[in-house]
């Protein structure tokens, strides 16, 4: 379709050409990663699991939107309801956007929106130039905050299209702690589900709750209704202890078997394993009996008869060498920390994708 100036709407803009502002809630516009704009999972379930589920049901971490444009110009604008702050975290990861074209199944890095609501305002509006040529757009929502609309804004006269969107469109799940949501990372496309989303074409639901991911019944039962193709079980930091991991990570894993009898599961142990033993005062024991915690229920899963399970070794994603190098604070990921999860954990999940989802 053209964009004409009755599809749009007038919001701010005083630096270029004034654009014609979409609501991305509207086709030809697709979103990804949210269950309803702009929230993760839905309301009553995230009331149900927790204060702190609840708060962050709502952040944005690994939503993006989709489309096709001509447009030379391509500005974001996000009414904020609220946002987090982190000292771990930099402004434009917690508030700002980033954009990727896709050409030729490989997804290309394009710019940054960076937040520029200033004092006192409510809102994120900033613009990158293009050459005008068409192009399959791809724009990444930031980590910790919520909006209460968000808007796209083109050229007047410019051609509006859907995006082919991924390869793989039946999504990958990935559920766990502020590590999954993102804490740590440099821009809102860094995290490794977003990274791996990337690198194997595929569409993804990103379900990090940081300090908050405890298994409870309640989220692991709405996460087995999600339709998916390989489900992320990242589930270890936020258990307040061994005794609880051992309590709840196996009795998660069997509700979603429940109803998700042969969705491949791809259980993954905490990859800040020798930081926390050696600064935190958490013994080896400690981190180590967590570890074994998830092994014994991947070797039960296995022994069970389950022929779709995986295990991932937090402790070995990080190689030896730079291991110091790939955290921000010695348990969030920086980038680097991020790039290698993401190939660890991808690698594994590329086993499972089929090419007819």
């Amino acid at each position: 379709m053209k964009v004409t100036r009755e599809l749009g709407k007038v919001l701010t803009d005083t630096t270029m050409s004034s654009p014609v502002y979409l609501d991305i809630t509207k086709e030809p516009f697709k979103l990804h990663g949210f269950c309803e704009p702009f929230r993760r999972v839905p309301k009553d379930v995230a009331d149900a699991t927790s204060e702190g589920v609840s708060r962050l049901a709502c952040c944005s971490a690994g939503g993006r939107v989709s489309f096709r444009t001509d447009s030379d110009f391509i500005v974001v604008h996000g009414d904020i309801n609220f946002h987090n702050t982190a000292v771990t975290m930099s402004e434009l990861a917690l508030t700002g956007f980033d954009i990727h074209f896709k050409e030729n199944g490989k997804f290309l890095f394009k710019g940054v929106f960076g937040p520029s609501q200033g004092t006192g305002k409510n809102y994120v509006e900033s613009r990158l130039r293009f050459d005008g040529e068409m192009h399959d757009v791809f724009v990444n929502f930031p980590i910790d905050t919520h909006f209460d609309s968000v808007y796209i804004g083109l050229r007047e006269g410019c051609t509006l299209e859907a995006s082919d969107g991924y390869k793989y469109k039946e999504n990958v799940v990935f559920y766990g702690s502020s590590i999954v949501q993102g804490i740590g990372a440099s821009r809102p496309s860094s995290i490794y589900t977003s990274v791996i989303s990337r690198d194997l074409d595929t569409d993804f639901i990103n379900l990090g709750v940081a300090g908050n991911a405890k298994a409870e019944p309640t989220i692991m039962e709405y996460i087995s209704s999600l339709p998916m193709s390989v489900f992320v079980y990242d589930y270890d930091h936020n258990a307040p202890d061994p005794d609880y991991l051992e309590k709840t990570h196996y009795r998660g894993y069997e509700i979603f078997r429940k109803n998700q009898p042969d969705t491949p599961v791809i259980m993954v142990s905490k990859p800040d394993y020798y930081f926390d033993n050696k600064m935190l005062n958490s013994s080896v024991v400690s981190n180590e009996r967590r570890r074994q915690i998830i092994i014994a229920d991947y070797e039960r899963a296995l022994k069970n008869g389950d022929k779709n399970i995986s295990f991932i070794d937090g402790s070995k994603i990080y190689p030896e060498r730079v291991r110091d190098d790939c955290t921000i604070d010695g348990c969030h990921p920086n980038d680097m920390g991020y790039r290698y999860m993401a190939d660890a954990i991808g690698a594994e999940i590329k086993k499972y994708l089929k090419d007819d989802m």
